[in-house]
């Protein structure tokens, strides 16, 4: 499969190539995505940059948390109804995965390939992991807001 990694932090114009890599096979309880969208956050080109110091953590890493697509194989344990499904992925490349959405495909647990509705496209699909996970805890993190206005600025 095609993809973008990095093998050394820095500046993206001196650490990031492009090419082909083996393409990743679903494990127990995972999901394989073909890309169709990849997102791009802070946190992303922090990591790639070395910020404060970061660590790679990993060999190579395939850079993107979130991203949206169509799954294409499933692991064991995994009901093979969620082939051909629209979904938006979070915390793709991150902790342990080295491997995240500036690919083909990336593998990520099913929980964390949710379902995307027909009609929204892919690039609101690829924008909603970081941002909206981040968004929900700001707005529900210190408790319900039933009943309270909210100003939510941004």
């Amino acid at each position: 499969m095609k993809a973008v990694w990095y093998r050394a932090t820095g500046p993206a114009r001196e650490v990031l190539r492009y090419g082909e890599v083996e393409t990743p096979s679903p494990g127990r309880g995972e999901v394989r995505v073909r890309v169709a969208a990849s997102g791009v956050n802070p946190s992303d080109t922090k990591k790639r940059g070395g910020w404060l110091g970061m660590e790679m953590g990993h060999a190579r890493v395939i850079p993107h948390s979130d991203g949206a697509g169509t799954i294409d194989a499933v692991g064991d344990g995994v009901d093979s109804v969620r082939l051909g499904e629209r979904v938006w992925v979070w915390n793709g490349q991150g902790g342990a995965r080295p491997f995240g959405t500036a690919a083909e495909y990336v593998v990520v647990p099913g929980e964390q390939a949710v379902r995307l509705p027909d009609g929204v496209p892919w690039s609101i699909g690829a924008g909603l992991g970081v941002p909206g996970c981040t968004a929900h805890y700001a707005v529900l993190g210190d408790g319900p807001v039933e009943g309270k206005r909210v100003l939510v600025q941004g």
